[in-house]
């Protein structure tokens, strides 16, 4: 009988690990039948229409696709429980490829304050309330479609996901009031030519900057600051990823954010028999700091198929080697920032910006999804230069 694996989670990681896995047979389930572009789910938030990429479609002959949510692991007995609508189900596996990605983080759920009104909790339901994840960026779409002018939406989050949704909902309705809310220095970990930009960009954009400001709960309808209320008609919290519970649940070693802990193989340190790649995974003694990204996801994802291709046909598994060389930061759809980055992902005084870096930041989002597409038919095609 072949070597069995299943993958959990459909994201860059796990269907690129799919795509050149050749040496087993290969399962991957995910709690949805389509692909999520996630790097651009700020534009179907501000309402553009994007194509839908069905995995079963992009995943190469010869790999199961199950929809289902992935609800336990029994790894004593090496199998991975699921629930789907007709029941629950259980798939044995021989090894376990960890690709469940990340998802937007919860909100912040501090004691009532002098303002006196009761926060809204993350497991609370808001019609006004709204994250960068699938189903809640297609509300957020309606809902923005709705409000009248001069309605303000506040973005909550200082990272790119922060920028790039505050920059395409302000460049798609200029008659709304568009405001960023974090509480670092905005664009702390740019250059100073690349802060210029941004600084220049929400300017011309009329967004609001709102920084050192730290959100200490959500209303209904308000922000709740160190400096008194915020009122909104729509909040985008973009502050932070969090990783599902699932694999310390599980009794894998993890992380205090949950990741798995995996060896520079991308091998779980505790159970050798689960592989771990994407947002989920934290590398061990990795020189350079791995953050959570689809260009990080994608080469982690071909990494565990080549190690376990490896495995099973007697050859060496080789350690994880990665080096940055920029960000790509979208302001609109005729503006975007490159911001050009050493190894280490300490950025340089070298930037790209204006229509040319937009047509660069447009090439790399259509490389994501050419690259799955191509790995499909020519295993191994894709290579980060470390």
């Amino acid at each position: 009988m072949s070597h069995q694996v299943v993958i959990i989670g459909g994201g860059y990681a796990g269907i690129l690990a799919a795509q050149r896995l050749h040496a087993a047979q290969v399962t991957l389930i995910n709690n949805r039948s389509t692909f999520t572009e996630r790097i651009r789910l700020h534009q179907v938030a501000a309402g553009e229409r994007r194509p839908e990429h069905a995995i079963p479609g992009l995943l190469r002959k010869g790999v199961t696709f199950v929809q289902g949510h992935v609800s336990a692991l029994d790894l004593d007995g090496q199998q991975v429980i699921y629930r789907d609508d007709a029941g629950e189900h259980t798939l044995p596996y021989d090894s376990l490829i960890y690709a469940l990605g990340s998802k937007t983080g919860n909100l912040p759920q501090q004691p009532v304050g002098a303002h006196g009104r009761a926060p809204l909790r993350s497991t609370e339901k808001s019609d006004a309330v709204f994250t960068l994840d699938p189903a809640s960026t297609e509300r957020l779409a309606a809902r923005l479609r709705e409000l009248p002018a001069g309605a303000h939406v506040a973005v909550v989050g200082g990272g790119l996901t922060g920028i790039e949704s505050a920059s395409e909902i302000a460049e798609s309705y200029p008659h709304l009031h568009v405001s960023l809310v974090t509480r670092g220095a905005f664009g702390e970990r740019l250059s100073r030519k690349g802060r210029a930009h941004l600084y220049a960009t929400f300017q011309r954009l009329n967004v609001q900057i709102c920084d050192h400001l730290d959100v200490q709960s959500i209303g209904d309808r308000e922000l709740i600051t160190e400096r008194g209320a915020i009122s909104y008609d729509a909040c985008v919290w973009t502050a932070g990823f969090t990783v599902p519970m699932l694999a310390r649940e599980a009794g894998l070693a993890v992380n205090d954010c949950g990741q798995i802990v995996v060896d520079r193989t991308l091998r779980s340190l505790s159970h050798p028999n689960v592989y771990a790649a994407g947002d989920a995974a934290w590398v061990a003694e990795m020189p350079i700091p791995i953050r959570m990204a689809c260009a990080t996801a994608l080469p982690m994802g071909g990494h565990v198929a080549d190690n376990l291709n490896a495995l099973l046909t007697g050859g060496p598994a080789k350690p994880f080697e990665f080096r940055y060389y920029w960000q790509c930061i979208s302001l609109g759809r005729n503006d975007a920032l490159v911001q050009i980055a050493s190894g280490d992902d300490m950025p340089r005084e070298r930037i790209l910006t204006g229509k040319g870096g937009a047509v660069f930041k447009e090439m790399i989002c259509r490389l994501t999804i050419n690259v799955l597409r191509l790995e499909r038919h020519v295993p191994g095609l894709y290579r980060v230069p470390a």
